[in-house]
């Protein structure tokens, strides 16, 4: 399984994301907020022990190389957040109750606890205020450009849950707008996999960002859920990497995905 080098990578003070492939001229861009189980050191890991920042509570598994591979692949501009979602999580609203988890997989975050408004509102302007700006400017120079992006949120998810088997290898998650979650659940079931219409979440539950850079633009979006063990490795990384650069180019060519629309 990959781990992050959390030990010794460090990416400064006010560097919230990475931008790649920013002018790439694909209708195609990729956000990736759980790309990183990075926690500044004068946060002490929250109270935690090294261990738990390996697990899927810090971070999504594999979504980090998969995002590159694709970005490479498909000549498209991505943004991945630097920062642990234990810190802030970019995909929550800023009032909503898990924004900055107190418990976690039924794990405590003990620096998590009783945070003053001056803590809370530090960690939106470093981290989170900063991932969703620059985000916003990412679509905005696409769609400034004549082109109608499709966004794809990159996420992955857990093989269980609660005691509970998880059967779908990928999910597709959607709130109002379910073009570029259809699309995809079609060709990926042609290939044979078993794909989640909003499982193993509900893109009406937990869908901040693609509410915000997608939904609020008219622009085709998604939030693209693969399952941990799918990409646990680099040959999984690498099958779905060419995969996600083949059904994504040619869902980019569908005109009902070439136009803006508010739904």
């Amino acid at each position: 399984m990959f781990k992050n080098s959390h030990t010794s990578v460090d990416y400064g003070s006010n560097h919230a994301y990475e931008v790649l492939n920013a002018t790439g001229a694909a209708n195609i861009i990729l956000i990736c907020e759980h790309a990183s189980n990075y926690i500044p050191p004068e946060y002490y890991n929250l109270g935690l022990d090294m261990d738990f920042l390996d697990k899927h509570i810090a971070w999504d598994i594999g979504m980090a190389q998969l995002t590159r591979q694709l970005s490479a692949r498909l000549n498209a501009p991505a943004i991945m957040a630097r920062f642990s979602r234990l810190l802030i999580d970019p995909n929550r609203e800023e009032d909503h109750k898990t924004l900055i988890p107190t418990v976690s997989d039924n794990i405590t975050i003990p620096k998590n606890q009783t945070l003053s408004h001056k803590e809370i509102k530090s960690r939106k302007d470093r981290f989170y205020h900063a991932f969703h700006d620059r985000t916003e400017i990412l679509v905005k120079d696409k769609i400034q450009s004549g082109k109608v992006p499709l966004i794809c949120g990159m996420h992955s998810f857990t093989p269980h849950m609660k005691g509970q088997h998880r059967p779908w290898q990928a999910g597709m998650l959607w709130n109002k707008d379910p073009r570029l979650a259809m699309a995809l659940i079609h060709h990926l079931t042609a290939r044979g996999y078993t794909v989640g219409d909003n499982q193993p979440y509900s893109g009406r539950d937990l869908f901040f960002t693609m509410n915000r850079h997608g939904h609020d633009h008219g622009a085709p979006h998604v939030t693209i859920e693969i399952r941990q063990d799918e990409v646990s490795s680099q040959s999984g990384i690498d099958l779905w990497a060419d995969i996600l650069t083949d059904d994504l180019t040619k869902i980019a060519q569908d005109e009902q995905l070439r136009t803006f629309k508010k739904y």
